[in-house]
Protein backbone atom coordinates (compact mmCIF):
# COMPACT_ATOMS: atom_id res chain seq x y z
CA UNK A 1 0.00 0.00 0.00
CA UNK A 2 1.39 3.41 -0.90
CA UNK A 3 2.38 5.50 1.73
CA UNK A 4 -0.48 8.53 0.59
CA UNK A 5 -3.34 5.94 0.46
CA UNK A 6 -2.08 4.54 3.89
CA UNK A 7 -2.67 7.47 5.18
CA UNK A 8 -6.11 8.58 3.66
CA UNK A 9 -7.14 5.58 4.15
CA UNK A 10 -6.27 5.40 7.71
CA UNK A 11 -8.19 9.16 8.61
CA UNK A 12 -11.37 7.60 7.17
CA UNK A 13 -10.74 4.29 8.98
CA UNK A 14 -10.33 6.75 12.13
CA UNK A 15 -13.72 8.78 11.20
CA UNK A 16 -15.79 6.23 10.70
CA UNK A 17 -14.51 4.11 13.90
CA UNK A 18 -15.37 7.03 15.86
CA UNK A 19 -18.82 7.11 14.12
CA UNK A 20 -19.02 3.99 15.71
CA UNK A 21 -17.77 3.84 18.52
CA UNK A 22 -19.90 6.93 19.64
CA UNK A 23 -22.73 5.44 18.52
CA UNK A 24 -22.12 2.46 20.47
CA UNK A 25 -21.53 4.41 23.35
CA UNK A 26 -24.63 6.58 22.78
CA UNK A 27 -26.40 3.18 23.18
CA UNK A 28 -25.13 2.23 25.79
CA UNK A 29 -26.29 5.75 27.16
CA UNK A 30 -29.47 4.67 26.18
CA UNK A 31 -29.33 1.32 28.39
CA UNK A 32 -27.64 3.28 31.36
CA UNK A 33 -30.64 5.70 31.12
CA UNK A 34 -33.48 2.83 31.09
CA UNK A 35 -31.50 0.55 33.73
CA UNK A 36 -28.67 2.06 35.59
CA UNK A 37 -26.45 -0.09 37.61
CA UNK A 38 -29.58 -2.54 38.15
CA UNK A 39 -29.37 -6.51 38.48
CA UNK A 40 -30.96 -6.70 35.05
CA UNK A 41 -27.95 -4.45 33.67
CA UNK A 42 -25.58 -6.50 35.99
CA UNK A 43 -26.94 -9.91 33.97
CA UNK A 44 -26.93 -8.62 30.48
CA UNK A 45 -23.14 -7.47 31.16
CA UNK A 46 -22.02 -10.80 32.96
CA UNK A 47 -23.70 -12.63 30.05
CA UNK A 48 -22.11 -10.62 27.55
CA UNK A 49 -18.96 -10.79 28.82
CA UNK A 50 -19.57 -14.13 29.13
CA UNK A 51 -19.53 -15.01 25.62
CA UNK A 52 -17.31 -13.31 24.57
CA UNK A 53 -15.12 -14.98 26.53
CA UNK A 54 -16.23 -18.75 25.46
CA UNK A 55 -16.03 -17.19 21.69
CA UNK A 56 -12.44 -15.90 21.86
CA UNK A 57 -11.53 -19.13 23.12
CA UNK A 58 -10.50 -19.82 19.40
CA UNK A 59 -11.24 -16.33 18.08
CA UNK A 60 -7.50 -15.17 18.79
CA UNK A 61 -6.62 -17.66 16.39
CA UNK A 62 -7.83 -15.69 13.65
CA UNK A 63 -5.77 -12.71 14.21
CA UNK A 64 -2.32 -14.79 15.56
CA UNK A 65 -2.24 -17.64 13.08
CA UNK A 66 -5.20 -17.03 10.16
CA UNK A 67 -3.56 -13.61 9.20
CA UNK A 68 0.09 -14.33 9.01
CA UNK A 69 -1.18 -17.55 6.71
CA UNK A 70 -3.13 -15.29 4.53
CA UNK A 71 -0.05 -13.06 3.66
CA UNK A 72 1.81 -15.84 2.44
CA UNK A 73 -1.27 -18.00 1.19
CA UNK A 74 -1.01 -18.93 -2.76
CA UNK A 75 -4.62 -18.90 -4.47
CA UNK A 76 -4.14 -22.55 -6.11
CA UNK A 77 -6.51 -24.98 -4.93
CA UNK A 78 -4.56 -26.57 -2.28
CA UNK A 79 -4.00 -23.34 -0.20
CA UNK A 80 -7.64 -22.82 -0.06
CA UNK A 81 -8.73 -26.17 0.89
CA UNK A 82 -6.36 -25.76 3.79
CA UNK A 83 -7.53 -22.12 4.96
CA UNK A 84 -11.54 -23.38 4.89
CA UNK A 85 -10.28 -26.90 6.44
CA UNK A 86 -8.80 -24.56 9.54
CA UNK A 87 -11.76 -22.12 9.46
CA UNK A 88 -13.91 -24.98 9.34
CA UNK A 89 -12.17 -26.21 12.56
CA UNK A 90 -12.19 -22.58 14.12
CA UNK A 91 -15.97 -22.53 13.54
CA UNK A 92 -16.79 -26.17 14.07
CA UNK A 93 -14.59 -26.16 17.93
CA UNK A 94 -16.62 -23.41 19.18
CA UNK A 95 -19.62 -24.40 17.80
CA UNK A 96 -19.19 -27.65 19.75
CA UNK A 97 -18.05 -25.50 23.01
CA UNK A 98 -21.12 -23.03 22.48
CA UNK A 99 -23.15 -26.27 22.27
CA UNK A 100 -21.99 -28.13 25.55
CA UNK A 101 -22.23 -25.03 27.53
CA UNK A 102 -26.26 -24.43 26.50
CA UNK A 103 -26.79 -28.19 27.22
CA UNK A 104 -25.43 -27.98 30.31
CA UNK A 105 -26.75 -24.82 31.47
CA UNK A 106 -30.23 -26.25 30.52
CA UNK A 107 -30.25 -28.87 32.46
CA UNK A 108 -28.98 -27.18 35.17
CA UNK A 109 -31.70 -24.62 35.08
CA UNK A 110 -34.92 -26.56 33.90
CA UNK A 111 -33.61 -30.09 34.44
CA UNK A 112 -33.23 -29.43 37.87
CA UNK A 113 -35.59 -26.83 38.89
CA UNK A 114 -32.60 -23.99 39.15
CA UNK A 115 -34.88 -21.43 36.92
CA UNK A 116 -38.09 -21.42 38.84
CA UNK A 117 -38.89 -17.53 39.25
CA UNK A 118 -36.74 -15.03 37.49
CA UNK A 119 -33.24 -14.87 39.09
CA UNK A 120 -30.19 -13.02 38.95
CA UNK A 121 -28.51 -16.60 37.66
CA UNK A 122 -31.86 -17.44 35.35
CA UNK A 123 -32.03 -13.99 33.74
CA UNK A 124 -28.01 -14.16 33.15
CA UNK A 125 -28.35 -17.74 31.34
CA UNK A 126 -31.39 -16.73 29.16
CA UNK A 127 -29.17 -13.92 27.94
CA UNK A 128 -25.61 -15.88 27.66
CA UNK A 129 -27.90 -17.90 25.02
CA UNK A 130 -28.79 -14.68 23.29
CA UNK A 131 -25.81 -13.36 22.91
CA UNK A 132 -23.87 -16.39 22.70
CA UNK A 133 -25.60 -16.94 19.39
CA UNK A 134 -24.53 -13.04 18.82
CA UNK A 135 -21.15 -13.31 19.34
CA UNK A 136 -20.60 -16.65 17.31
CA UNK A 137 -21.73 -14.37 14.27
CA UNK A 138 -19.01 -12.02 15.43
CA UNK A 139 -16.58 -14.77 15.46
CA UNK A 140 -17.24 -15.56 11.63
CA UNK A 141 -17.57 -11.44 11.07
CA UNK A 142 -14.03 -11.44 12.64
CA UNK A 143 -13.17 -14.26 9.61
CA UNK A 144 -14.45 -12.08 7.01
CA UNK A 145 -12.74 -8.75 8.39
CA UNK A 146 -9.63 -10.83 8.04
CA UNK A 147 -10.44 -11.31 4.79
CA UNK A 148 -11.48 -8.25 3.57
CA UNK A 149 -8.29 -5.99 5.65
CA UNK A 150 -5.69 -8.52 3.03
CA UNK A 151 -7.33 -6.97 0.18
CA UNK A 152 -7.15 -3.71 1.52
CA UNK A 153 -10.76 -3.15 2.14
CA UNK A 154 -10.49 -1.79 5.53
CA UNK A 155 -14.05 1.00 4.97
CA UNK A 156 -15.94 -1.67 4.09
CA UNK A 157 -15.44 -3.42 6.87
CA UNK A 158 -16.04 -0.18 9.31
CA UNK A 159 -19.27 1.00 6.87
CA UNK A 160 -20.87 -2.70 7.93
CA UNK A 161 -19.75 -2.42 11.81
CA UNK A 162 -21.81 1.62 11.43
CA UNK A 163 -25.21 0.19 9.73
CA UNK A 164 -24.72 -2.58 12.72
CA UNK A 165 -24.56 0.17 15.08
CA UNK A 166 -26.99 2.28 13.51
CA UNK A 167 -29.86 -0.03 13.22
CA UNK A 168 -29.74 -1.12 16.99
CA UNK A 169 -29.11 2.04 18.46
CA UNK A 170 -32.45 3.43 16.96
CA UNK A 171 -33.99 0.42 17.50
CA UNK A 172 -33.30 1.11 21.54
CA UNK A 173 -34.18 4.72 21.63
CA UNK A 174 -37.23 4.49 20.03
CA UNK A 175 -38.19 1.64 22.09
CA UNK A 176 -39.56 3.71 25.73
CA UNK A 177 -39.88 0.45 27.81
CA UNK A 178 -37.78 -1.93 26.36
CA UNK A 179 -36.90 -5.12 28.21
CA UNK A 180 -33.44 -5.96 28.65
CA UNK A 181 -34.23 -9.58 26.56
CA UNK A 182 -35.32 -7.53 23.86
CA UNK A 183 -32.35 -5.20 24.01
CA UNK A 184 -29.95 -8.39 23.87
CA UNK A 185 -32.31 -9.38 20.80
CA UNK A 186 -31.82 -6.06 19.07
CA UNK A 187 -27.73 -6.20 19.40
CA UNK A 188 -27.40 -9.49 18.53
CA UNK A 189 -29.83 -8.81 15.29
CA UNK A 190 -27.38 -6.39 14.75
CA UNK A 191 -23.95 -8.19 14.64
CA UNK A 192 -25.70 -10.66 12.09
CA UNK A 193 -26.83 -7.45 9.91
CA UNK A 194 -22.76 -6.91 10.09
CA UNK A 195 -22.06 -10.26 9.37
CA UNK A 196 -23.90 -10.47 6.23
CA UNK A 197 -22.97 -7.63 4.62
CA UNK A 198 -19.42 -8.87 5.47
CA UNK A 199 -19.82 -11.96 3.36
CA UNK A 200 -21.43 -9.93 0.52
CA UNK A 201 -18.50 -7.62 0.52
CA UNK A 202 -15.86 -10.12 -0.26
CA UNK A 203 -15.75 -10.75 -3.90
CA UNK A 204 -12.13 -12.81 -3.32
CA UNK A 205 -12.50 -16.02 -5.03
CA UNK A 206 -9.51 -16.74 -2.81
CA UNK A 207 -11.20 -16.43 0.13
CA UNK A 208 -14.84 -18.05 -0.55
CA UNK A 209 -15.79 -20.20 2.17
CA UNK A 210 -16.73 -23.86 1.36
CA UNK A 211 -16.81 -26.38 4.53
CA UNK A 212 -13.85 -28.69 3.96
CA UNK A 213 -12.29 -31.19 6.18
CA UNK A 214 -8.56 -31.67 4.80
CA UNK A 215 -7.34 -32.40 8.52
CA UNK A 216 -4.13 -34.77 7.56
CA UNK A 217 -2.72 -31.94 4.77
CA UNK A 218 0.53 -30.97 6.36
CA UNK A 219 -0.10 -27.58 6.29
CA UNK A 220 -3.37 -27.51 8.05
CA UNK A 221 -1.57 -29.56 10.98
CA UNK A 222 1.27 -27.13 11.15
CA UNK A 223 -1.96 -24.09 11.63
CA UNK A 224 -3.52 -25.97 14.14
CA UNK A 225 -0.10 -26.74 16.22
CA UNK A 226 0.53 -22.95 16.37
CA UNK A 227 -3.27 -22.49 17.29
CA UNK A 228 -2.66 -24.70 20.11
CA UNK A 229 -0.41 -22.26 22.41
CA UNK A 230 -2.60 -19.39 21.41
CA UNK A 231 -5.52 -21.34 22.22
CA UNK A 232 -4.42 -22.39 25.68
CA UNK A 233 -3.25 -18.71 26.34
CA UNK A 234 -6.52 -17.60 25.42
CA UNK A 235 -8.53 -20.34 27.58
CA UNK A 236 -6.50 -18.92 30.70
CA UNK A 237 -6.57 -15.51 29.69
CA UNK A 238 -10.17 -15.30 29.67
CA UNK A 239 -10.38 -16.25 33.13
CA UNK A 240 -8.86 -13.08 34.10
CA UNK A 241 -11.42 -11.13 32.12
CA UNK A 242 -14.43 -13.05 33.74
CA UNK A 243 -12.95 -13.40 37.35
CA UNK A 244 -13.25 -9.25 37.79
CA UNK A 245 -16.80 -9.70 36.83
CA UNK A 246 -17.22 -12.62 39.47
CA UNK A 247 -15.89 -10.66 42.18
CA UNK A 248 -17.63 -7.06 41.37
CA UNK A 249 -20.83 -9.20 41.87
CA UNK A 250 -19.64 -10.17 45.40
CA UNK A 251 -19.00 -6.62 46.30
CA UNK A 252 -22.57 -5.76 45.50
CA UNK A 253 -25.02 -4.60 43.02
CA UNK A 254 -24.21 -2.36 40.31
CA UNK A 255 -20.30 -3.04 40.06
CA UNK A 256 -20.32 -5.31 36.78
CA UNK A 257 -22.46 -2.52 34.77
CA UNK A 258 -19.88 0.03 36.30
CA UNK A 259 -16.88 -1.37 34.81
CA UNK A 260 -18.55 -1.81 31.61
CA UNK A 261 -19.57 1.68 31.40
CA UNK A 262 -16.45 2.57 32.08
CA UNK A 263 -14.69 0.27 29.57
CA UNK A 264 -17.34 1.89 27.14
CA UNK A 265 -15.62 4.68 27.53
CA UNK A 266 -12.36 3.93 26.89
CA UNK A 267 -12.88 1.32 23.98
CA UNK A 268 -13.68 4.32 22.13
CA UNK A 269 -9.68 4.85 22.67
CA UNK A 270 -8.90 1.64 22.42
CA UNK A 271 -10.79 0.68 18.79
CA UNK A 272 -9.92 4.05 17.65
CA UNK A 273 -6.55 3.95 17.80
CA UNK A 274 -4.96 0.70 19.24
CA UNK A 275 -6.82 -2.18 16.98
CA UNK A 276 -7.25 0.07 14.21
CA UNK A 277 -3.48 0.42 13.90
CA UNK A 278 -2.47 -3.07 14.73
CA UNK A 279 -5.25 -4.07 12.05
CA UNK A 280 -3.81 -2.40 9.34
CA UNK A 281 0.33 -2.53 9.99
CA UNK A 282 0.02 -5.88 11.32
CA UNK A 283 -0.01 -7.50 8.05
CA UNK A 284 3.59 -4.77 7.10
CA UNK A 285 4.70 -5.89 9.86
CA UNK A 286 4.81 -9.77 9.23
CA UNK A 287 6.03 -8.82 5.78
CA UNK A 288 9.04 -6.97 7.12
CA UNK A 289 9.69 -9.60 9.31
CA UNK A 290 9.62 -11.94 6.52
CA UNK A 291 12.28 -9.87 4.34
CA UNK A 292 14.69 -7.97 6.92
CA UNK A 293 14.92 -7.89 10.76
CA UNK A 294 16.63 -5.01 11.05
CA UNK A 295 14.25 -3.20 8.99
CA UNK A 296 11.15 -4.93 10.62
CA UNK A 297 12.90 -4.18 14.06
CA UNK A 298 12.68 0.16 12.57
CA UNK A 299 9.39 -0.48 11.69
CA UNK A 300 7.89 -1.95 15.42
CA UNK A 301 9.70 1.02 17.29
CA UNK A 302 8.19 3.53 14.87
CA UNK A 303 4.62 1.87 15.39
CA UNK A 304 4.78 1.79 18.96
CA UNK A 305 5.79 5.64 19.08
CA UNK A 306 3.50 6.93 16.63
CA UNK A 307 0.72 4.80 18.46
CA UNK A 308 1.53 6.29 21.90
CA UNK A 309 2.06 9.84 20.19
CA UNK A 310 -1.89 9.34 19.89
CA UNK A 311 -2.98 7.45 22.68
CA UNK A 312 -0.97 9.13 26.01
CA UNK A 313 -2.47 12.52 25.36
CA UNK A 314 -6.05 11.13 24.90
CA UNK A 315 -6.09 9.08 28.24
CA UNK A 316 -4.18 12.33 29.21
CA UNK A 317 -7.35 14.65 28.32
CA UNK A 318 -9.33 11.61 29.70
CA UNK A 319 -8.52 11.58 33.56
CA UNK A 320 -8.54 15.10 33.40
CA UNK A 321 -12.28 15.46 31.39
CA UNK A 322 -13.64 11.61 31.92
CA UNK A 323 -15.90 13.36 35.13
CA UNK A 324 -17.33 15.76 32.87
CA UNK A 325 -17.54 13.41 29.99
CA UNK A 326 -19.51 10.53 32.68
CA UNK A 327 -21.65 12.95 33.48
CA UNK A 328 -22.85 14.04 29.93
CA UNK A 329 -22.98 10.56 28.80
CA UNK A 330 -25.10 8.85 31.71
CA UNK A 331 -25.72 10.87 34.93
CA UNK A 332 -29.76 10.81 34.19
CA UNK A 333 -32.64 8.75 34.52
CA UNK A 334 -31.37 5.88 36.54
CA UNK A 335 -28.01 6.31 36.65
CA UNK A 336 -27.27 8.57 39.87
CA UNK A 337 -23.98 10.85 40.81
CA UNK A 338 -22.74 7.70 43.04
CA UNK A 339 -22.41 5.66 39.88
CA UNK A 340 -20.73 8.68 38.06
CA UNK A 341 -17.88 8.62 41.00
CA UNK A 342 -17.38 4.72 40.55
CA UNK A 343 -17.38 4.48 36.93
CA UNK A 344 -14.85 7.79 37.11
CA UNK A 345 -12.67 5.31 39.75
CA UNK A 346 -12.55 2.31 36.91
CA UNK A 347 -12.18 3.97 34.25
CA UNK A 348 -8.46 6.49 35.56
CA UNK A 349 -6.93 3.06 36.10
CA UNK A 350 -8.11 1.66 32.79
CA UNK A 351 -7.07 4.69 31.14
CA UNK A 352 -3.47 4.05 32.54
CA UNK A 353 -2.96 0.64 31.22
CA UNK A 354 -3.78 1.89 27.31
CA UNK A 355 -0.02 2.91 27.10
CA UNK A 356 1.43 -0.11 28.25
CA UNK A 357 -1.19 -2.42 26.11
CA UNK A 358 -0.23 -0.62 22.77
CA UNK A 359 3.43 -1.45 23.50
CA UNK A 360 2.82 -4.99 24.51
CA UNK A 361 0.39 -5.57 21.34
CA UNK A 362 3.45 -4.85 19.14
CA UNK A 363 5.66 -6.74 21.05
CA UNK A 364 3.65 -9.59 20.47
CA UNK A 365 3.15 -9.10 17.02
CA UNK A 366 6.27 -9.23 16.33
CA UNK A 367 6.82 -13.05 17.65
CA UNK A 368 3.46 -13.89 15.44
CA UNK A 369 4.83 -12.37 12.80
CA UNK A 370 8.49 -14.54 12.77
CA UNK A 371 5.61 -17.72 13.40
CA UNK A 372 6.62 -17.78 16.95
CA UNK A 373 3.14 -18.79 18.88
CA UNK A 374 5.06 -20.14 21.56
CA UNK A 375 7.00 -16.67 23.89
CA UNK A 376 3.57 -14.85 23.84
CA UNK A 377 1.45 -17.85 25.43
CA UNK A 378 4.43 -18.93 27.70
CA UNK A 379 4.63 -14.98 28.39
CA UNK A 380 0.35 -14.54 28.32
CA UNK A 381 0.56 -17.81 31.05
CA UNK A 382 3.13 -15.94 33.61
CA UNK A 383 1.10 -12.92 33.32
CA UNK A 384 -2.21 -14.59 33.55
CA UNK A 385 -1.24 -16.65 37.11
CA UNK A 386 0.20 -13.02 38.62
CA UNK A 387 -3.16 -11.20 37.69
CA UNK A 388 -5.47 -14.10 39.17
CA UNK A 389 -3.62 -14.28 42.25
CA UNK A 390 -3.26 -10.29 42.65
CA UNK A 391 -7.35 -10.54 42.28
CA UNK A 392 -7.62 -13.18 44.83
CA UNK A 393 -5.79 -11.72 47.82
CA UNK A 394 -6.17 -8.17 46.55
CA UNK A 395 -10.24 -8.79 46.67
CA UNK A 396 -9.51 -9.48 50.42
CA UNK A 397 -6.89 -6.61 51.60
CA UNK A 398 -7.85 -3.86 48.87
CA UNK A 399 -11.13 -4.49 47.74
CA UNK A 400 -12.53 -2.89 44.81
CA UNK A 401 -9.38 -1.91 43.70
CA UNK A 402 -7.92 -4.87 42.91
CA UNK A 403 -10.20 -4.83 39.59
CA UNK A 404 -9.23 -1.90 38.86
CA UNK A 405 -5.12 -1.96 39.10
CA UNK A 406 -5.55 -5.62 37.31
CA UNK A 407 -5.00 -4.49 34.14
CA UNK A 408 -2.30 -1.54 34.51
CA UNK A 409 -0.62 -4.65 36.34
CA UNK A 410 -0.92 -7.17 33.60
CA UNK A 411 -0.40 -4.90 31.03
CA UNK A 412 3.27 -4.02 32.65
CA UNK A 413 4.32 -7.52 33.38
CA UNK A 414 3.36 -8.17 29.62
CA UNK A 415 5.69 -5.24 27.92
CA UNK A 416 8.54 -6.84 30.31
CA UNK A 417 8.37 -10.10 29.49
CA UNK A 418 7.61 -9.58 25.52
CA UNK A 419 10.89 -7.06 25.72
CA UNK A 420 12.95 -9.38 27.43
CA UNK A 421 12.12 -12.42 24.91
CA UNK A 422 12.64 -9.89 21.82
CA UNK A 423 15.78 -8.66 22.51
CA UNK A 424 17.05 -12.43 23.09
CA UNK A 425 15.71 -13.31 19.78
CA UNK A 426 16.42 -10.52 17.50
CA UNK A 427 18.52 -7.98 19.98
CA UNK A 428 15.72 -5.10 20.12
CA UNK A 429 16.42 -2.34 21.96
CA UNK A 430 13.95 0.44 23.40
CA UNK A 431 16.34 3.55 23.99
CA UNK A 432 15.18 5.48 21.35
CA UNK A 433 11.04 4.49 22.19
CA UNK A 434 11.78 5.53 25.96
CA UNK A 435 13.23 8.68 24.99
CA UNK A 436 9.99 9.61 22.60
CA UNK A 437 7.79 8.35 25.42
CA UNK A 438 8.88 10.68 27.94
CA UNK A 439 9.50 13.51 25.17
CA UNK A 440 5.66 12.77 25.07
CA UNK A 441 4.54 12.31 28.32
CA UNK A 442 6.34 15.74 28.92
CA UNK A 443 4.35 16.71 26.27
CA UNK A 444 1.01 15.62 27.53
CA UNK A 445 1.45 17.11 31.33
CA UNK A 446 1.98 20.49 29.78
CA UNK A 447 -1.60 19.88 27.97
CA UNK A 448 -3.40 18.60 31.33
CA UNK A 449 -1.78 22.22 32.96
CA UNK A 450 -3.62 23.56 30.11
CA UNK A 451 -7.23 21.94 30.77
CA UNK A 452 -6.85 22.65 33.74
CA UNK A 453 -6.36 26.13 33.82
CA UNK A 454 -9.05 26.22 31.62
CA UNK A 455 -11.24 24.74 33.72
CA UNK A 456 -10.22 27.15 36.21
CA UNK A 457 -10.98 30.24 34.20
CA UNK A 458 -13.67 29.37 31.84
CA UNK A 459 -17.17 28.10 32.56
CA UNK A 460 -19.86 28.63 29.99
CA UNK A 461 -22.90 27.53 32.38
CA UNK A 462 -23.32 24.80 30.09
CA UNK A 463 -20.82 21.40 30.09
CA UNK A 464 -21.23 20.09 26.50
CA UNK A 465 -19.89 23.58 25.32
CA UNK A 466 -16.90 24.18 28.38
CA UNK A 467 -16.29 20.16 27.20
CA UNK A 468 -15.36 21.24 23.89
CA UNK A 469 -13.35 24.25 24.69
CA UNK A 470 -11.33 22.27 26.90
CA UNK A 471 -10.72 19.88 24.30
CA UNK A 472 -10.26 22.05 21.91
CA UNK A 473 -7.52 24.21 24.20
CA UNK A 474 -5.84 20.42 24.71
CA UNK A 475 -5.45 19.85 21.02
CA UNK A 476 -3.74 23.09 20.22
CA UNK A 477 -1.27 22.82 22.89
CA UNK A 478 -0.42 19.52 22.62
CA UNK A 479 -0.43 20.00 18.93
CA UNK A 480 2.57 22.87 19.11
CA UNK A 481 4.01 20.68 22.00
CA UNK A 482 4.75 17.64 19.54
CA UNK A 483 5.48 20.48 16.55
CA UNK A 484 8.17 21.98 19.12
CA UNK A 485 9.89 18.84 20.15
CA UNK A 486 9.00 15.72 17.87
CA UNK A 487 8.56 17.53 14.23
CA UNK A 488 11.69 15.38 12.87
CA UNK A 489 10.80 12.47 14.61
CA UNK A 490 6.66 12.88 12.88
CA UNK A 491 7.92 13.74 9.31
CA UNK A 492 10.56 10.62 9.51
CA UNK A 493 7.79 8.93 10.36
CA UNK A 494 5.31 9.71 7.63
CA UNK A 495 7.88 10.22 4.86
CA UNK A 496 10.84 7.93 5.19
CA UNK A 497 11.43 6.28 2.07
CA UNK A 498 13.21 3.37 3.85
CA UNK A 499 9.79 3.08 6.10
CA UNK A 500 7.31 3.63 2.88
CA UNK A 501 4.24 1.92 4.07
Amino acid sequence: MKRIKFYQTFSVIIILTMVVQVISLLRTTALATHFGISNEMDAFNFANTAMVCLINIMGPSVATVLIPFLAKMKNNHEHRNVLNSYITAVLGITYVVLLLYFLGGSIYFYGFGQGDGFSFQTLTFLLTFILGIAQYTRLISAIQTAFLQMDGKFVVVKLAALVSALLSYIYIIFTPDISIIEAAICIGLSYVVECTLLIFSNRNEQYKYQAKFKWKHPEFRNLMKLTLPVTLSSVIYQVTVILPNILARFFGEGYISTMVYANQIISIMQTLIIINLISMLYPTLTRSFNKNIAEAKEKLIYFINGSNILVIPMISGMIMLSGIVIKLLFERGNFTHESTIIVWQFLIFLSLALPFVVVREFLFKAFYSMGDTKTPVKNSLIVIVIQIIFLVIGSFTIGVYAIMLSPLLAAIISVALGYRDLRKTIGLTLRSMVRQHMIIIMNSLIMCASIWGAMKLIHINNMLIDLLIYIGIGVIVYGLCVLLTQRKYIYYFLNNNKNNL
